[in-house]
């Protein structure tokens, strides 16, 4: 019997099981009874469930040659299934609020953790949430792995390795926004060469459906161990709830459509991660550094569509232990960050020199160095000798643009603020306002037309390294 002979006569039994009216008490007898009746040699049925995630409860009939899967309820499943698929629908709107999908090599516990955090918060509080779990999870070692380990493995991202891997190093030397924009074009040039049979014509949309739906119909198989099934088991729709692949597969599709490749008219995120917006210049915040990560996450996982589109199989769901290659990678990437942060030191104490801040860059704007280095002076130079002379202090954040901060001293009835400026060139609406509540206005590096700056200001000004603090009486 040919296999068109097979599924013909699996359909012809399927059917008379749906119009018995009762697939939960579906019976191997009758199926049994059935195969015999379309002459399928040596029938023998019995009660199974198939699927490696969330089992169907089926019928399993063998005969020579062939095997059938026959569905012991519904595609609207029980109550079980319900619940589980209006669970995995709100999972679906989570990862839609934080403009991601389903992880793939994740731990589910973490997964849990990221979901829970984010689940009733506001968009913009779901981002930074979003971003808190991640930077422990998609870390230096991770995203080195994705490129040097994963992407090889697809045909259509292998010859973008070493634009990702210069991308990666470009980022960790602290030019996040080039390597942002430079992952960007490659989504859309994997997807394309992915599914080169549907032609140039064919849409963004079209080509994510057509990869997408050939690796869900992949994961369907498996899920049914490779036998026939009724059809409309193996949609996405069905498999939605019962095959976390499929999830997975499902929620990278919507982030692509409704976020990475939707209009710009049609944008309602807050990443600004999105394919025109970065084509057209209409806005820069895609520039933010946090989306290099999720660039390098986002290739790496089409990767793992491929490999299911064309059932290769090559990327496992597992995360590989690091080979010499990305090791080798990582190593480079710390180093870099290394050399940036010294050469970052002395851009900044150059710039200081001559009364000015570092220009900013669109995914640097210099504000968590500089209010690293103003904490640490404060701490050494102003807070140890206001302690030394026997003061309680209280030290107080930097401001925004740190360029500033200010600490409390008091000791019994007696007290007095001094505030610590990032530069002698800071604007002299700063000093004005600080010398209404400030016994002293100190700063950080060399005096620099501090006559012109501190102009008109009555209490002392001067560098921080040359003030003496009063002793406590």
């Amino acid at each position: 019997m040919t296999f068109s002979n097979f599924e013909r006569a699996f359909s012809g039994i399927w059917s008379r099981a749906v119009n018995t009216g009762a697939l939960h008490d579906l019976a191997p007898e009758f199926v049994e009874h059935c195969a015999r009746e379309k002459r399928l040699p040596n029938p023998v049925a019995k009660i199974a469930e198939l699927g490696a995630f969330h089992p169907t409860p089926c019928i399993v009939l063998t005969v020579d040659g062939g095997k059938a899967c026959f569905p012991r309820t519904l595609t609207s499943g029980d109550e079980a299934y319900q619940t589980r698929r209006k669970q995995h629908e709100i999972q679906a709107s989570i990862w839609d609020k934080v403009e991601w999908f389903m992880p793939l090599w994740l731990p589910m516990g973490e997964i849990s953790k990221l979901l829970a955090s984010v689940q009733h918060a506001t968009r913009e509080q779901a981002l930074r949430l979003f971003e808190y779990h991640t930077s422990t999870l998609y870390t230096l070692a991770f995203q080195a792995v994705c490129i040097e380990q994963i992407l090889p493995l697809a045909r259509s991202l292998k010859e973008i390795v070493p634009l990702a891997r210069e991308a990666y190093l470009g980022a960790y030397s602290g030019y996040w926004a080039t390597s942002v924009g430079a992952l960007i074009p490659a989504i859309e040039g994997s997807l394309a060469r992915m599914v080169p049979d549907l032609g140039e014509k064919a849409t963004a949309g079209e080509k994510i459906d057509h990869a997408v739906n050939r690796a869900i119909e992949t994961a369907a198989r498996l899920h049914f161990d490779d036998i026939w099934t009724p059809p409309e088991y193996k949609t996405r729709e069905y498999l939605f709830a019962q095959d976390e692949r499929v999830f997975a597969f499902e929620t990278f599709r919507r982030w692509l459509k409704n976020h990475f490749f939707c209009n710009i008219a049609d944008y309602r995120g807050v990443t600004w991660l999105n394919r025109h917006m970065f084509a057209h210049g209409t806005e820069a915040s895609w520039q933010r550094p946090t989306n290099f990560a999720r660039m390098v996450v986002a290739l790496a996982t089409l990767a793992a569509i491929e490999s299911w589109y064309d059932a290769s199989h090559s990327v496992s769901f597992f995360l590989p232990e690091m080979n010499d290659d990305s090791v080798l990678l990582w190593q480079q990437a710390l180093l870099r960050g290394d050399i940036q942060m010294k050469l970052k030191l002395a851009e900044q104490d150059h710039f200081r020199k001559h009364g000015r801040l570092v220009p900013p860059l669109p995914a640097d704007n210099g504000i968590m160095l500089r209010k690293g280095m103003l904490s640490q002076q404060c701490m050494n130079d102003l807070v140890r000798p206001l302690r030394d002379a026997g003061w309680d202090v209280k030290v107080n954040e930097p401001d925004d643009q740190a360029l500033y901060m200010t600490v409390e001293a008091s000791h019994g009835e007696n007290s007095f603020a001094v505030a610590l400026l990032y530069s002698c060139g800071t604007d002299n609406s700063v000093y004005k306002a600080l010398a209404e509540k400030c016994a002293a206005i100190l700063y950080c590096g060399p005096p620099y037309k501090q006559d012109s700056f501190a102009h008109g200001i009555s209490v002392h000004v001067g560098p921080v390294l040359g003030w003496q603090p009063p002793k406590v009486h």
